[in-house]
């Protein structure tokens, strides 16, 4: 059996009053300069996408432990990759009405 554990990293985390700490990054100058460009658009700071990643990186690991303690394939899914492994012929709203319908017919009074 085949268990996906799919992220969706475009929710950003909830923020809390936390102590904030400076750090130093060495980091590519054109990998920077493109990400202060798309984050200036979205009115976001570098230090927000950092702390961003560390929250995530943070969840990605228990989730890795907890795949591994379960015997789970530990992997990331694109969006792409989940709507693209999606199993085909079903769709989803007649399996729901069916559902639907059959409980309809169970329940007295309906």
């Amino acid at each position: 059996m085949e268990i996906l554990i799919y992220v969706n990293t475009d929710i950003l985390p909830v923020r809390t009053l936390a102590k904030k700490v400076k750090v130093t990054l060495s980091l590519r100058e054109d990998i920077v300069k493109r990400a202060r460009s798309k984050l200036a658009l979205e009115g976001r700071s570098l230090s927000d996408i950092v702390e961003e990643f560390l929250l995530t990186y943070d969840e990605l690991s228990f989730l890795d432990k907890l795949c591994e303690s379960l015997g789970l394939e530990s992997r990331f899914y694109t969006s792409s990759e989940v709507t693209a492994n999606r199993p085909k012929g079903l769709k989803a709203e007649r399996v729901v009405r069916e559902a639907r319908d059959g409980r309809t017919k169970r329940l007295p009074g309906y």
